[in-house]
């Protein structure tokens, strides 16, 4: 048994929960526990964690940076690994993780996420917005990274830099950031493999995009997620006030509405070119397809809509207070022991 605390925040995750924990006691070492901390579910997952064999922590709501807080401040082990709950774990992924900090090489240790959408929305998500790898190895190798799943560190490093944000959006990337400007010696691990299969559908996909619009500008850091949008319909707007000031209003409207879409086709085709095989790989489907084509720029154009929501939404509810988001500490409700016979 390793002397390592699994930490999974979920909502509502009875569909994935008991995957990812029985890939985690299925490990060729599986760790000293397993800890859920389930965020106000309204479903099974409390339930089902425990029948799994996780400890679970019962709050009344949390975000998951919130949630990652609690699971570390309640966990026994002083090496910590986290995952969320819609993933899985390659069989010898923990030991790998593990290992570099038992034997005094690492302080961090990242593995590798191998993305696999269940759901043609999911799959087109993230053509669009995510890279199959975003780090490349000296040796040549590329990983996929993400700020803080399939990772393994000292609790230490959480105290030192004071845990997580409790934004919804960023809160990741802000613990990582400030973990690595302690200087800590980081491993990657490509070889320590975990699954990701979100099964996200298009209504919940625009939800979440709106939502992180909201949470990134709250942050403190909207140009991340919204620069590269207002550089774009900055360039729309600008070309049909030129086609306006010839051609009158009408031409300068149904010039900004074709931008929009051929702009939004273009933009596509560049993610498609650049994540084509990924996706056909991973998707099994011809991402040139006419429909996914179709589908990938109608998405596209959609979650930039979304965005543009989540400022309004800021703007109304934070900025003119009308709903603040006041991030409330989570109360602990219970903690439910595993229930799993051995």
């Amino acid at each position: 048994m390793l002397p390592v605390s699994v930490i999974i925040p979920a909502k509502n995750e009875g569909d994935n929960i008991v995957g990812l924990i029985q890939s985690l006691r299925a490990q060729t070492t599986p760790p000293a526990e397993i800890i859920v901390v389930d965020a106000g579910s309204s479903d099974q997952t409390a339930a089902l964690a425990t029948q799994a064999g996780a400890r679970v922590i019962q709050v009344n709501q949390a975000y998951p940076g919130q949630a990652r807080n609690v699971g570390i401040t309640y966990a026994k082990s002083d090496i910590i690994a986290l995952w969320d709950a819609s993933m899985k774990v390659k069989a010898d992924t923990l030991e790998k993780l593990i290992t570099p900090i038992l034997q005094n090489e690492a302080d961090l240790v990242q593995g590798h996420l191998d993305i696999r959408p269940v759901t043609l929305p999911s799959a087109i998500y993230f053509l669009l917005l995510l890279p199959p790898y975003n780090h490349r190895l000296p040796d040549g190798k590329k990983m996929y990274a993400p700020p803080v799943a399939c990772t393994a560190f000292h609790r230490k490093l959480w105290r030192a830099v004071g845990g997580f944000r409790s934004w919804r959006a960023r809160e990741d990337s802000d613990f990582r950031n400030r973990i690595q400007g302690l200087n800590p010696r980081i491993h990657y691990a490509p070889e320590a493999v975990s699954f990701w299969e979100p099964a996200e559908s298009w209504a919940s996909l625009l939800r979440k995009v709106r939502l992180y619009g909201r949470h990134n500008i709250l942050s403190g850091e909207p140009a991340q997620w919204y620069s590269g949008l207002i550089r774009v319909y900055g360039s729309y707007a600008a070309i049909s006030v030129i086609a306006g000031m010839f051609g009158g209003v009408a031409l300068g409207l149904s010039t900004f509405t074709l931008a929009i879409l051929a702009g939004g086709w273009l933009r596509s085709l560049r993610k498609i070119i650049q994540h084509g095989p990924y996706f056909k790989e991973k998707a099994a489907q011809n991402p040139y397809a006419p429909k996914i084509m179709f589908l990938t720029t109608g998405l596209l154009v959609a979650t930039d809509i979304a965005s543009f929501l989540g400022a309004v939404d800021w703007l109304l509810l934070d900025k003119l207070r009308l709903n603040p988001e006041l991030f409330p500490e989570p109360i602990v409700l219970s903690e439910l022991s595993p229930t799993l016979r051995q």
